[in-house]
């Protein structure tokens, strides 16, 4: 009877070894497969809008001086790079704004540290956007090329 007690149990705790080996394999190869699915699915790629050249006035005891600035727009939505082209104006009106007051010693600062002024672009971008009704999708505000004389 103790032999025939012991095979049932052997039994038993053989087919939980096999459900739980089977259980983990199913876990495992699940995970493997979510992997190799983020690696299939490649990131959609930034489209740019360049934006006209900007030039603005900045005051100086002495001399005339002014801040050219080159800027491009990146999202990853197509029909919202579409309408970059119409809001331009806007955008424009948002760098008039923040550049306006500038001193020539303030702008020459302020571009010490580029991915500062981008980002503060981009919050204002966005900003201003919004206040037209249009859900920004606008991903990075990249400073191209700056001249100050």
């Amino acid at each position: 009877m103790k032999v025939v007690i012991g095979i049932i149990l052997a039994l038993i705790l053989a087919g939980a070894g096999v459900a739980g080996g089977i259980y983990y394999a199913n876990q495992k190869t699940d995970a493997v497969s979510a992997q190799a699915e983020a690696v299939k699915a490649p990131a959609q790629p930034l489209l740019f809008f360049p934006m006209q050249r900007f030039v603005v006035s900045v005051s100086d005891a002495s001399y005339s001086r002014y801040l050219v600035l080159e800027l491009s727009l990146a999202t990853k939505n197509q029909q919202f790079l579409d309408l970059l082209q119409q809001q331009a104006p806007v955008l424009r009106n948002v760098l008039v704004k923040h550049f306006a007051n500038t001193t020539h010693e303030q702008a020459k600062l302020a571009f010490e540290n580029v991915a500062d002024v981008q980002q503060q672009l981009l919050t204002q971008f966005n900003e201003a956007l919004k206040a037209q009704d249009i859900d920004s999708q606008l991903e990075q505000v990249l400073v191209t090329n700056v001249y100050l004389q």
